[in-house]
């Protein structure tokens, strides 16, 4: 979970040369459409992050179906755009999830439900294929109004541990479990949108097996700091760095620099027991 810098293009200058990219018809039904969609567009840069509850543009079937296809159907245009959108070092990575590299758009409003936003940049977000999957087209948590998701281009992650790691060891075995605490200070409807953003991307899960895929590489790293002298010492002190490392350039709360951390503070974990994590080569 991270945030993201917005795209610096135009949006209008963005609609225009899509629909002029488009087919006479699609063409003239985007053209009739584009009071209503250039209005909804500030609508939702007035009130972003909190679009969840935006009233849907006054749009017709056929209008919206050229909506629609304005994205699914690809011009030069939107070819350009998609491209600005996901080759940008900053978004290399999914934001959703921070774990897996964003490769396909997520319509942050469903362009089921919000069709004047298919091509909006702003409703846009570059995410892995697995997010996208997960989030489909949900808003809202059922019964509040309270978003599902964070939107990473406009929701400030809270710079409050929110995130907790517990591992421990058993017999040959690391047990590690990824969960959301809500710290003091953090308002119910603040955790209650981090939690249900969590849950529904399946974090915990994923958090948990990245993790041991991750340790596996780290295991060389760890072995040389236990050394012969075997010392606990330097295997801790080795995982609080790196944990220092990933707060310093992606926050108090990314998933490896709580994993770290809690290791660190295992003490069976560094006194030899991250053997357990060690990746048998393939014959």
């Amino acid at each position: 979970m991270r945030s993201i810098p917005r795209l610096n293009v135009d949006a209008v200058e963005v609609f225009d040369e899509i629909a002029d990219a488009k087919q006479q018809l699609r063409r003239r039904r985007m053209q009739a459409a584009r009071p209503q969609v250039l209005a909804a567009y500030q609508v939702y840069e007035a009130i972003a992050p909190e679009v969840g509850a935006l009233a849907p543009a006054q749009l017709n079937d056929l209008q919206k179906q050229a909506m629609r296809h304005a994205y699914t159907v690809e011009t030069e245009p939107m070819t350009v755009l998609r491209g600005k959108l996901l080759q940008r070092i900053r978004v290399a990575r999914c934001p959703f999830c921070s774990l897996n590299e964003t490769s396909t758009l997520d319509h942050y409003l469903p362009k089921e439900s919000y069709p004047e936003f298919s091509i909006f940049p702003e409703n846009l977000v570059p995410s892995c294929a697995v997010c996208n999957t997960r989030k489909r087209d949900r808003i809202l948590i059922e019964g509040t109004n309270v978003r599902m998701f964070l939107h990473p281009c406009y929701d400030a992650i809270p710079d409050l541990a929110f995130l907790d790691v517990r591992t421990r060891m058993r017999e040959d075995a690391l047990i590690m479990s990824y969960r959301l605490v809500r710290p003091a200070g953090m308002q119910q409807q603040t955790f209650l949108h981090l939690q249900s953003h969590f849950d529904v991307l399946g974090l915990a899960d994923r958090y948990r097996r990245m993790g041991f895929e991750h340790l596996g590489g780290l295991y060389p790293a760890l072995r040389r700091a236990y050394g012969v002298g075997m010392s606990a010492n330097r295997v801790a002190n080795k995982l609080i760095q790196g944990a220092e490392d990933f707060e310093e350039t992606n926050g108090l709360n990314h998933w490896l620099a709580k994993l770290y951390r809690a290791l660190a503070s295992n003490a069976n974990f560094c006194d030899g027991g991250f053997e357990v994590v060690r990746v048998q080569a393939m014959p």
